[in-house]
């Protein structure tokens, strides 16, 4: 059985306006769950500033110029949402040639390797489509691409549904405080491979964390839906992170020498978006992936920001750096919200510039959250970011009472037996 594309009207419209004066080539960027998929958005390349459409035709496009969109959207979407595939609108039907074909597997390909080079970008996709739209017969085709390398390509049942799809956000910020060590005797490496390092290890911590959605540990294979009877607010539910304490098998306390330190600090913000048919395993997925790819994200935005590598002496090299905070942008008036960064000192309305530009989208001022995270100075009093989720204070000074009163008793109980041995003895 094929595969089950779910989009709406206003994509289709969007797809119809394309190609009516040459080839327009762009990205699908959507959602993959196990049975179906959902397009979200078509993202059209921006074309030369000499041409207003790509290319004359499909054959002359460059892969490296869709490869390197496709990089620069990627870091925009949520986790759990990547780029699905590639559409092309124009006056033929593409798919009817085996060259075009050809180039189309190779500009997947092109794509494949160029996420493969950054995989805290998790940009990599099971499923790849192509989307043709003829200009001239009106008439659009979806494909589906098992293997970009070879193999046939497979029908896909597209549709284009009138009421928007039912998104679910999923919201949790996570709390950075740890201090990475560099070893006296290690090479001297340049800000990136440190910082890629310390990437590495917050997102095995990440990987690692158990996650709890609406308060409790929900079993894998369920589906948001069952999550969702069960609560007031249909529309949202908060999640929570636990991180699990590193376990040594020695004992035994080691000191390394070390010529230098970083420390990571800071609150991530994270917004998720999924349907009531993905499962707890996908979401749980979903969020992982949107707090690596943010940090990722930022932190190479952070590097290349940087005109030259920081020398002089250790004084001197006690550093603050601040990478961009996120920002988050509704698409389409829908509870989906692509990500923007801004530097210290920038303003939301040069976010929208470069949105603008890589996504082919207009938007206004009121779609923008601007306040989601804290600007490094504000942390101390920010009040940005989730709600805090209520909690039963009494309960939990009750259950500290108890704590110390067991201790006290523990206590006791030792110093009147020690008066007793030495009485007795």
């Amino acid at each position: 059985m094929g595969r089950t594309v779910i989009s709406e009207v206003s994509v289709r419209s969007r797809l119809t306006s394309f190609g009516t004066s040459g080839y327009e080539v762009g990205l699908i960027l959507g959602q993959s769950l196990e049975k179906e998929d959902y397009l979200v958005h078509l993202a059209r390349t921006p074309p030369p500033r000499t041409k207003n459409v790509v290319e004359e035709t499909l054959i002359n496009i460059p892969e490296s110029w869709l490869a390197d969109h496709a990089n620069d959207v990627t870091r925009m979407l949520p986790g759990g949402m990547r780029i699905l595939g590639i559409f092309l609108a124009g006056p033929e039907d593409t798919l009817d040639n085996n060259a075009n074909v050809h180039k189309f597997r190779s500009i997947l390909l092109t794509i494949q390797r160029n996420f493969l080079l950054n995989k805290y970008l998790h940009g990599n996709n099971q499923h790849n489509f192509i989307l043709t739209y003829n200009s001239i017969t009106q008439r659009y085709v979806c494909k589906l691409v098992d293997d970009v390398k070879s193999g046939m390509l497979k029908p896909v049942d597209i549709k284009f549904r009138t009421q928007s799809i039912p998104w679910l956000e999923l919201e949790t910020a996570v709390n950075l405080d740890r201090m990475f060590c560099i070893a006296t005797n290690k090479e001297p490496e340049s800000l990136k491979q440190q910082l890629q390092e310390i990437l590495e290890d917050v997102s095995n911590m990440i990987d690692s964390a158990l996650v709890m959605i609406a308060g409790k540990i929900r079993s894998s294979n369920d589906a948001i839906e069952t999550v969702i009877a069960n609560e007031n607010n249909k529309n949202q539910l908060e999640v929570d992170l636990y991180i699990p304490c590193e376990k040594s098998a020695s004992t035994d306390v080691k000191v390394k020498p070390s010529s230098e330190s970083m420390w990571l600090i800071g609150q991530l913000v994270s917004k998720t978006f999924v349907t009531g048919k993905t499962s707890i395993e996908e979401a749980t997925a979903a969020i992982k992936q949107d707090i690596v790819r943010s940090l990722a994200s930022r932190l190479e935005m952070h590097v290349d920001s940087l005109i030259e590598e920081e020398d002089g002496s250790p004084e001197e090299n006690i550093t603050l750096h601040e990478p961009p905070r996120r920002i988050l942008i509704h698409l389409h008036k829908s509870r989906v919200t692509l990500s923007s960064y801004l530097f210290p000192g920038e303003e939301p309305q040069e976010a929208l510039v470069y949105l603008q530009e890589l996504l082919d989208v207009d938007v206004e001022d009121l779609d923008i959250q601007k306040e989601i995270e804290c600007h490094a100075e504000a942390i101390d009093t920010c009040q940005c970011g989730p709600p805090s989720i209520p909690v039963n204070t009494e309960k939990i000074e009750n259950h500290l009472t108890t704590l110390h009163i067991i201790g006290l008793s523990i206590t006791v109980f030792i110093i009147v037996a020690a008066i007793l041995f030495h009485h007795l003895y």
